[in-house]
């Protein structure tokens, strides 16, 4: 579920609604677009929710698995298979827990993260 970010500063933050056992994955619903492509640039508004698969695609994400925020200490991480996009719990999440990955170094900037 989605929920004020406990982070400072971050707005919305994606909460485990029950236990996630460590392993279990979460499947990133979205659009592939091309990087660079008029789809990217017409989609410009949520750059900050889009998630890079390989050097040229984007997924850009449909549902909740937009909401995630970036820790330097995830409980998450990104696994793709194909075109497919994966949160995969890095170790077990109780319920109401605040999910976390971390972002690539570029969105790090992007974001004036680092």
């Amino acid at each position: 579920y989605v929920a004020d970010s406990t982070v400072p500063g971050a707005g919305s933050g994606l909460f485990a609604k029950v236990p996630i056992r460590k392993g279990e994955r979460l499947e990133v619903v979205g659009v592939i677009v091309r990087r660079d492509s008029i789809s990217d640039r017409c989609t410009h508004f949520c750059d900050h929710h889009k998630f890079r698969i390989g050097e040229n695609q984007l997924l850009i994400p449909l549902g909740f698995g937009g909401m995630v925020n970036h820790s330097s200490t995830p409980n998450v991480q990104k696994v793709f298979e194909g075109d497919r996009l994966y949160l995969e719990a890095l170790h077990d999440l109780a319920a109401d827990e605040e999910v976390f990955f971390t972002y690539t170094p570029y969105a790090q900037k992007a974001f004036g993260l680092v």
